[in-house]
């Protein structure tokens, strides 16, 4: 399976798209489908961190990467996600080199951080896994993805870059573009132009920056700009677009018989 931190590293360029729905088989037909990733959604879904686990689990039958938006950065939502089996943690609103730094100390083990150790986790193969090998491949592995959605967030983007152990530094468009007083003209030259400064300034700290896009044509320009993580609409959107389409073609045969 891909190892999304390593392949930022890189420097490739990765395409996902974000899970609404508490359905393991839409989990599989993402990857079955040919994205990169998939990010599961606690905080604006109906499915909650237990419901994550079988999430988790055809994720990795259809060999796709996953993260999880937990809803707070709260320290048992954190370790939860990641003892499933998840590469990383996505946490929304932070504004702070504080909570930055608590972002990652939840989500790392000590020395680093102050996740809970239990090698029976799924994580670890419940226990097969010897631990020692575990932790390594847990330190190599978990990423650490901030959403930098608000004025606070920008206005401290420098303090929070220059976290030790923050991956990706996601931006959140329609926010972005409020404080740039071009509220949702996500494709604005001053937008394009923003985040393209964001994101040079984020590998000088060798973090990637992470983006949500609610169509494919619309990923092109930020692709350009440097982008490393895509995320495109979600499978909700894409089923709408899918039932719609498929139903004009339905009725369009049906209007040309009459």
């Amino acid at each position: 399976m891909l190892k999304l931190k390593q392949a930022f590293k890189d420097g490739q360029t990765l395409v996902g798209t974000w899970l609404n729905a508490a359905s393991p088989s839409q989990v599989e037909t993402i990857g079955y489908a040919g994205f990169d990733f998939v990010v599961l959604d606690t905080e604006h879904s109906a499915y909650d961190i237990a419901g994550c686990e079988n999430l988790v689990r055809a994720a990795d039958a259809a060999r796709l990467p996953c993260l999880v938006r937990v809803a707070d950065d709260n320290p048992t939502s954190v370790s939860k996600v990641l003892e499933y089996g998840a590469q990383g943690v996505v946490v929304p609103h932070v504004g702070s080199r504080a909570e930055a730094e608590e972002a990652v100390r939840k989500a790392h083990y000590p020395p680093v951080g102050v996740r809970g150790a239990a090698p029976s986790i799924r994580a670890a193969h419940y226990g097969q896994t010897p631990w020692p090998d575990y932790l390594a491949r847990a330190r190599e592995e978990t990423m650490v993805v901030l959403q930098i959605e608000g004025h606070e967030g920008i206005q401290n983007l420098d303090a929070i870059m220059a976290v030790a152990g923050v991956d990706v530094l996601f931006v959140g468009p329609f926010d972005l573009s409020t404080v740039l007083g071009i509220s949702g003209q996500l494709d604005h030259p001053l937008l394009l132009d923003t985040v393209g400064e964001i994101v040079q300034r984020a590998r000088a700290n060798r973090i990637a920056v992470g983006i949500w896009m609610p169509t494919p044509e619309q990923a092109g320009p930020w692709i350009e700009r440097g982008v490393q993580l895509i995320t495109v609409a979600s499978n909700d959107l894409i089923f709408m677009e899918g039932c719609r389409a498929f139903a004009s073609r339905v009725k369009a045969q049906i209007s040309g018989r009459a």
